[in-house]
Parts: structure tokens; sequence; C-alpha cells
């Protein structure tokens, strides 16, 4: 019998290799077949994410964490405010599996704020966790280090934040990712770059069931998380540690999670008895009944007294307080400036007014402009008109030319039919005033040149003392125009809202009012605060004195 010839040798050979690449792609036909079978297995629970966790995962979940899973399967965009070990990471990390195993399209991207251990450690670790516990679950997804993969176009990833680039790369790592079925989960939320939200939010606009679930500790009233809550972007839900059942009961029903002892102790550290007769403020709250009685072990070994039925201050050191035990933000501080009720007052009769009139300003009353020049290079120049009670949109545009600066706030003066222009005279803002005024002589434009810096007017004044400069009057008279006009309007304007949210005051030694300065504010904001100081400037009280007649030319 002839022995294979070396060309038949090579045939066999292929054959085989045919053979097994036949094979693998059955195996995978089969996986993927069984994979999308489990999906449809689970189609049941769809629109019972809680069920899913209940049934399926076998396990329990606190009353709050029900609410955040059912608020992402009923919402496009969640928000979880939470306080400290109540299980937010370890219910969405529940909300992320439940979303993959129920449709068979769906993309999961989960990020969490630097450093990437908070991520890999803590939310990606508790989707690994259930990876263990449920291995039957996931026999058919393709597991690897960062994704767990039912196919190339369904999967559970994370992607990390970029802590360098540009803010349009950033922007762009979170960008063009759509599916059918979509879920953002961002951890720690209030600490991830505005770019991240930016590009998570253009992967919102199409699909069957697009969804964003950002969860953090509410430490602050600013920043675009903030400003979702105030515009009625997000469905809200709080995840308090005084309605954990480990917390109520005194039990650890939840290994892991909050105890009654920590809450009791931080009681104790961060809070006093209200005392007979003292006004209440936004601090004080009322003791739980199941807390009542209940001591705690502090940090040297020693008791604290069994805690007393009544109400409670937090007191000034004791701001940790709300978001650790309460899930809420601090209040004001007492020498905020700004009160966010009034803020949110002006918001809401804004919307009502744009909801019946559209943009179309009130057409009995002639506005008043404030121009901020910008004074460095990433600074904006802000135009900002006030009809009255009306703010519309603001208008930015950066860069310090003076001589664009002038033509371009000529323009709006004019298409606005602007009655007096507040023009900040400070720094290269000085010659924009000055400039309108040479240009040409056709259409009368009034213009004043504010030195915020100069010695206070002395016809305003408040019953808490004299103010330091003008500047410190203005923005006094916008906290006044806030807390008591009710025609006050401001718009959508996230960095507005901000900044006048960030400004503080302090009464001197010498009895004068102090208003936060440009340089502290840049420092809280990380940018300076160009939109507040333009609506403040629409506050000068000069009417005609001083005023700089210009004609200005097309």
């Amino acid at each position: 019998m002839n022995s294979p010839t070396s060309q038949e040798m090579k045939l066999r050979t292929r054959v085989k290799v045919v053979e097994a690449m036949i094979g693998d792609a059955w195996k995978e036909y089969q996986r993927l077949t069984r994979a999308t079978r489990q999906a449809e297995q689970f189609a049941g629970y769809r629109d019972d994410p809680v069920g899913f966790g209940i049934e399926v995962l076998h396990e329990y979940y606190t009353d709050d964490v029900k609410k955040v899973m059912n608020s992402v399967r009923d919402n496009m965009v969640t928000v979880a405010r939470s306080a400290t070990e109540v299980g937010k990471s370890h219910g969405a990390a529940r909300i992320a599996v439940w979303f993959y195993k129920v449709f068979p399209d769906a993309k999961v991207y989960l990020t969490a704020a630097p450093p990437i251990e908070n991520l890999r450690k803590i939310l990606w670790g508790e989707i690994m966790s259930i990876v263990d516990k449920h291995a039957a679950l996931f026999m058919d997804d393709r597991l690897k280090k960062d994704t767990i993969q039912r196919n190339p176009e369904s999967f559970i990833t994370y992607l990390t934040i970029p802590t360098t680039g540009t803010p349009e790369q950033r922007e762009a790592k979170f960008s063009g990712k759509h599916a059918p079925h979509i879920l953002f989960i961002v951890d720690e939320g209030d600490a991830v770059p505005d770019d991240i939200y930016k590009g998570i939010e253009g992967c919102l606009s199409g699909g069957i069931m697009p969804r964003l679930l950002i969860m953090f500790n509410p430490r602050v009233q600013q920043g675009l998380i903030y400003d979702k809550e105030i515009n009625r972007q997000a469905n809200v839900v709080k995840l308090s540690a005084l309605s954990h059942p480990n917390v109520i009961t005194g039990n650890p029903i939840i290994p892991g999670a909050v105890m009654q002892n920590s809450v009791v102790r931080r009681i104790n550290e961060w809070t006093r008895p209200l005392m007979e007769g003292e006004i209440e403020t936004p601090s004080v709250f009322e003791v739980p009944g199941f807390l009542v009685g209940k001591t705690a072990e502090a940090f040297d070994g020693s008791f604290y007294p069994p805690l007393p039925a009544g109400k409670r201050v937090v007191q000034d050191d004791g701001k940790a307080f709300y978001y650790m035990v309460l899930g809420d933000y601090p209040p004001q501080g007492e020498n905020q400036l700004i009160n966010k009720d009034w803020i949110e007052a002006a918001r809401n009769r804004y919307d009502l007014y744009v909801a019946r009139n559209g943009l179309i300003p009130p057409a009995e009353v002639k506005p008043i402009s404030g121009l901020d020049v910008s004074e460095l290079g990433s600074d904006w120049n802000v135009f900002c008109l006030r009809y009255g009670g009306f703010v519309p949109p603001l208008i930015a545009w950066q860069g310090m030319d003076i001589d664009w600066t002038t033509h371009e706030t000529l323009r709006l003066s004019k298409l606005n039919h602007v009655d007096i222009n507040m023009i900040d005279g400070m720094g290269v803002g000085s010659s924009v005033a000055p400039a309108m005024a040479r240009r040409g002589r056709e259409d009368d434009i009034r213009a004043v040149s504010v030195k915020v810096s100069e010695k206070p007017l002395p016809f305003i004044k408040t019953e808490l003392g004299e103010f330091r400069s003008i500047r410190d009057q203005l923005w006094w008279a916008c906290r006044e125009w806030l807390k008591t006009d009710n025609t006050a309007m401001l718009p959508p304007d996230r960095m507005l809202l901000e900044e006048l949210m960030a400004a503080s005051y302090e009464i001197k030694l010498d009895g004068r009012i102090k208003i936060s300065d440009k340089d502290k504010l840049r420092d809280i904001l990380k940018r300076s605060p160009d939109r507040a100081d333009a609506l403040c400037l629409t506050f000068y009280p000069v009417r005609r004195a001083k005023v700089i007649t210009v004609n200005y030319r097309h």
C-alpha cells in the first residue's frame, strides 16, 4: 500500500482544520443561541427588576434600593442621592445584571469618578460577586477582565474616566455608544466631569430604552447633577440611613451595611438638643422613635447616654451628618448669600412664563443689560438682559478683543432695544463703554462704566450694615431681588445658578458687609463667576447720571 503523498497530507491537515473551525463555529452558535434563549426566559422580568433580584438572584433589598430599581425601569435619568453604607453600589450592580439579562440586545456601561480603584473594586467588584455566586446564570457568557459579553453587540463593561486630555477627548470616549436597550451607571457622580455627561447624554437620544443612573453622596448644592434636580431633568431617589433595616431594627439584616451604632454615634457627635424657645431652622431634625433610648459606643470605648426623644440641631461642624446619615444636601450656611429656595422659585416662575409666552419678553418693559468683560483667556464675556423680573438666556462669547466686544454689545443693545447698558468698567473692561461712545452717531444707546471696586453708593444700605464696595452692593441687591420679588425669573443656566449659590457674605470688624470676592469664587467654582457678575450689574441704580450717550452706525 502506497504512503500518502505530501499533497495528500496537506489536504488532510486542511480538512482537520476546517472541521475544527466548523466545530468551534457550531459551539459558538449553540452558545449564542442559549444566551439568547436565556434572555427570552427572563423576559417576564423586564418590568420587574425587584422581582428579578428576589426570585433569580435570591436577594433581599431595602425599600430605598427598590425605589432606585423601579426608577431606572420607569425613567430615562435617575439620580440616587445616598447616605453612606446603605447599598447604592450593591443595588446598582443588581440593576446592571437585570438590564443585561432581560434584554438580549442590552449594552451596559459602568463608570465612576477617579481613581480607577473606585470603579474596579467597588462597582465592578459587586458585578463579579454576582458572577461568582451565580455561575450558572453566566455559563454562556464570555467573561473577560473588564467585560461580561453575550455577543459583540450585547455586554456589561466598564469605562475609565481619563484624568488627562482635553474636554473633547473625554467626551469622545463616552460618545457614539448606541443600542436599542442601553444603560449607563455612574458612581460618585458628583465628581465626574461635565464632559463625560455630555458624551453620555448624546447616547441617550435614540433606542427603545435608554437609561442613566447617577449615584453620589450629596455634599454640596452645585454642579451638573444638582442642576438636573432643580430643573426636573431626572427622577430623584433619596437613600437614607434612617430608613435602613439595620438601623431600624438594630440587627445586621444586611451584612456590611450601615449599623445602628454608627448612626446613634453620629447623632451624638454632630447634633445637639434643640433648646426650649429656640427658633427652628433647616438644621433641625427629629429623632425617629426607633432610636429613642438607644445608646452607642464612642471611638474611645465609652458609651453615650440613651438618646432622648425630641428635636435636635445639626451643629456647624457636623455638616457631614446630612450626606452621611440623611442622604441629603447640607442646608445653606448661615452666611450663604442666596438661598436655593429663592432660586428654585425663580426657576419655576421662568418655566411657567415660557410655557405661556415662549421666550418673548414682557412688552411693556425695556430691558437693562449687564456686560461682564473677560479678564483672562479662559473667561467669558457675558451679556445679560433683565426685563424687570424676567431674565432670558444669557449670551456669552470668549476672547479679549475689546473692539469685537464693543461691536457685539452695541449690536445686542440695539437688537433688544436696551434702555441702558451697565458695563464692567474694571481692568480691560474699562475701555468698552468709552469705545461705545466713539462708535457712530445714528442710534442713541446709553452705557454706564461701572467701577465695582469703588466705594459704595451712599443710598444703598441694609439693616445688617453698610457695604465695603459697589460690587458688594450689587450682589446684595440681586439677593434681595430673588428673596422678595415674586416676579423674579431665572433661565435654566446651570453655571449662573451655581455662581449665585456659591457666594457667601461676612460682616467685617468695621461692621461692613463683604461678599465673596472673585478670586474666592474662582477657587470654589474652578472658573470665573462671569454670568452672576453680569446679572448683578443690571442692579446698578444709576439711570441718568454718568450716562455715556452712544450713537451706533451699522
